[in-house]
């Protein structure tokens, strides 16, 4: 994934409209818009301020090290989760284990 697409995505998953966040980075609207198109790379200070008015590290929008949870009902779901501590989480990890594995069997016998 690319930068442009880093930066499409976090602003979309935190529903942001391209101005808004032009506005909340003070970076210029059409800048962004090329930005988040791929025909321009943003420099380092810019980065640094679209990573500041979208909440996320500078290496979230750097890093190809993230998962891509483009399912947004999910990816809250699992923002909730990672937020759990104790046998609650543990429970809930059991769980999406058992339903995964459930899932991988029965496609396995379908084919």
């Amino acid at each position: 994934m690319t930068i442009s697409e880093r930066i499409r995505l976090s602003r979309q998953q935190k529903n942001i409209s391209q101005k808004d966040l032009a506005e909340l980075a003070d970076v210029n609207l059409k800048s962004l818009s090329r930005y988040e198109l791929g025909t321009s790379i943003p420099p380092a200070d810019v980065i640094k301020k679209l990573a500041d008015a979208l909440k996320v590290s500078t290496d979230t929008l750097l890093s190809d090290d993230k998962v891509d949870i483009q399912d947004m009902d999910l990816l809250k779901k699992f923002e909730v989760i990672q937020n759990m501590t104790g046998e609650t989480k543990q429970t809930v990890i059991h769980l999406i284990d058992l339903a995964i594995r459930d899932f991988k069997a029965k496609q396995a016998y379908a084919s």
